[in-house]
């Protein structure tokens, strides 16, 4: 006789499944695919850091430009993949809703576990690439380092909820929510450091999330690196509640248009 589960196992379980489902679709079949989904980011991330190290110069406020691109590129690749994969994720897993135990915040929690897997993997290979060829990689506060990309992946997932949402209840809004994205390489100090930014402009950019979490991420990697006055992780994280409030508040109201087979 079968042991009864909780519901808490159940969740488990559902949300394990759902992390082996959503890795294969992103791997393939073929030992190719998982190659190729982690060969995908690392040549982005090693193509423009290269790319603008040529066009800019060796270094950039006494960092190695390179070392200077790849930890904000990384970690702003990591945020905006989770939140554009999010959006999708009621269309592409409609047909699991049929089963009463799947619901669609346990495909979003699934999706932020593989990209979040996928996107470490790809940085600890240009790390280990980077101090092989000569780069110092060292983290001058490792902890405060990981608890910032913590918040900016739970960020993302209310963002990415949030998204998902506008995009499930306005289709033709798709479109417009990913180009969102371009101006924010600019936008948020990805490619230079907030302080080359236009002084004038900074009370408009400091409101953009994304700027604080990069900022906040080079100031605890490079022991030198001074962030621009303004910059906060309490507005982060003030932000992020704010966020998960309401993408949660209306994953609630509009929980069953996601589930029904009609919409979406």
């Amino acid at each position: 006789m079968l042991k009864p589960r909780s519901s808490l196992q159940i969740k488990k379980s559902v949300i394990f499944a759902l992390v082996l489902r959503e890795a294969r679709s992103r791997f393939g079949d073929r030992r190719m695919g998982a190659s190729w989904t982690l060969l995908e980011p690392i040549a982005h991330l090693l193509i423009l850091s290269v790319a603008f190290s040529l066009i800019r110069g060796s270094t950039v406020a006494g960092i190695d430009y390179p070392v200077f691109v790849l930890v904000g590129l990384a970690p702003f690749l990591l945020f905006r993949n989770t939140a554009l994969r999010l959006m999708n994720s009621p269309k592409e897993n409609r047909s699991l809703f049929a089963y009463k135990q799947i619901k669609p915040l346990d495909t979003y929690i699934a999706r932020v576990l593989v990209e979040f897997s996928i996107s470490a993997s790809a940085y600890a290979i240009l790390v280990f690439g980077f101090a092989w060829y000569g780069f110092d990689m060292s983290i001058k506060a490792p902890i405060e380092w990981m608890l910032t990309i913590l918040l900016g992946v739970l960020f993302s997932f209310g963002l990415g909820m949030l998204l998902s949402l506008i995009a499930h209840a306005m289709p033709s809004s798709a479109l417009f929510l990913r180009m969102m994205f371009f101006p924010l390489y600019f936008l948020s100090g990805v490619l230079i450091p907030a302080a080359y930014l236009p002084h004038a402009m900074l009370p408009v950019l400091l409101l953009n999330p994304f700027l604080h979490l990069l900022e906040l991420i080079r100031g605890e990697i490079f022991p030198h690196y001074v962030t621009v006055d303004g910059i906060s992780v309490h507005y982060v994280i003030a932000f992020t509640l704010v966020l998960l409030f309401v993408s949660l508040g209306t994953y609630r109201v509009r929980r069953l248009h996601l589930i029904s087979s009609k919409n979406g």
